[in-house]
């Protein structure tokens, strides 16, 4: 008999996959304040802020969750923030059929592309976000 799935968590299958694609970034759904966030750029934040997920049952592979995730992007300077933003755009765009140990993607979408998001004045970090989305569903079963 197999396993129960588990709804995987979508902003984790994120970070990961875009830490994985981008070792050189500090990928996180948690940042640092103040000069330890200054010391740890260039940096992504992931957030959660909507979705929906199906549970339709163990064995189907209908269960997924699809998480809308706003995502930030944190340069020393405004330009370099954008290319940060425009290259998690692009890493996002090779995202389906990838999979972590929890969730294979099955689709991505992009609500908003690349836009700015100015930081308080005087903190020396430039920030560029935009709301991404994904369907992410479980590691099919062994058969």
């Amino acid at each position: 008999m197999a396993g129960l799935l588990v709804l995987p968590d979508g902003k984790k299958v994120a970070i990961d996959l875009l830490s994985a694609a981008m070792p050189d970034v500090h990928v996180t759904s948690k940042l640092p304040e103040g000069k330890a966030l200054n010391a740890m750029l260039p940096a992504v934040r992931v957030l959660r802020i909507g979705g929906t997920s199906t549970m339709r049952g163990w064995s189907d592979p209908a269960t997924t969750d699809r998480p809308r995730l706003s995502i930030d992007c944190y340069a020393t300077e405004e330009g370099a923030a954008m290319r940060l933003a425009q290259r998690v755009c692009a890493e996002w765009e090779l995202l389906p059929n990838q999979s972590t140990e929890d969730a294979t993607v099955s689709a991505i979408s992009q609500e908003t592309g690349p836009q700015d998001r100015p930081e308080e004045p005087n903190t020396g970090i430039a920030r560029v976000g935009m709301i991404l989305g994904m369907s992410v569903r479980p590691p099919l079963p062994n058969s």
